[in-house]
């Protein structure tokens, strides 16, 4: 009789110990981050000509580097564009954008340096003397999905 109360007993225990287990290593999995789809649409070309290059950064020291951690060039046939990056892990993000009208591969500015093509950047933060801050232009990616609207001028 008492090794059944000692066989229940163990069953219990492992039963218990497996659930506590298995929510530990969720709560784990959740702590460390998951993995979201982001979609960009850019909004406000002016003209259906030229390429829009997006770059997208993931911390203050990068933003608006010459390493981006995804980046796109994509073609204009209509007055927006849209793109989808699949896998991009949770955290905080940032997103520069230029309509490179011309298709020459950089911005055009005057001879005071005023940019000529239309650009934006995430949060749609507008910037009156140099770029914005990443505190200004940065976005948390949290979620399965992720919509970021950028209007370019």
């Amino acid at each position: 009789m008492l090794s059944s109360h000692v066989r229940i007993a163990v069953s219990l225990a492992y039963i218990i110990s497996s659930f506590v287990a298995v929510i530990f290593v969720r709560a784990i999995l959740a702590q460390s981050g998951g993995q979201a789809t982001v979609i960009v649409k850019v909004t406000g070309l002016r003209s259906e000509t030229g390429q829009v290059k997006i770059a997208v950064f993931n911390s203050s020291e990068k933003w608006l580097g010459e390493q981006p951690v995804y980046s796109s060039t994509i073609n204009v046939d209509s007055q927006s564009v849209t793109w989808k990056i699949n896998n991009v892990p949770y955290g905080d993000y940032g997103i520069a954008v230029l309509h490179d009208e011309n298709k020459n591969g950089k911005m055009d500015k005057n001879f005071v340096g005023i940019p000529l093509e239309p650009y934006g950047f995430s949060n749609n933060v507008r910037v009156t003397l140099g770029p914005p801050t990443w505190e200004k232009s940065k976005f948390v990616v949290k979620g399965p999905t992720t919509e970021v609207s950028i209007e370019v001028k």
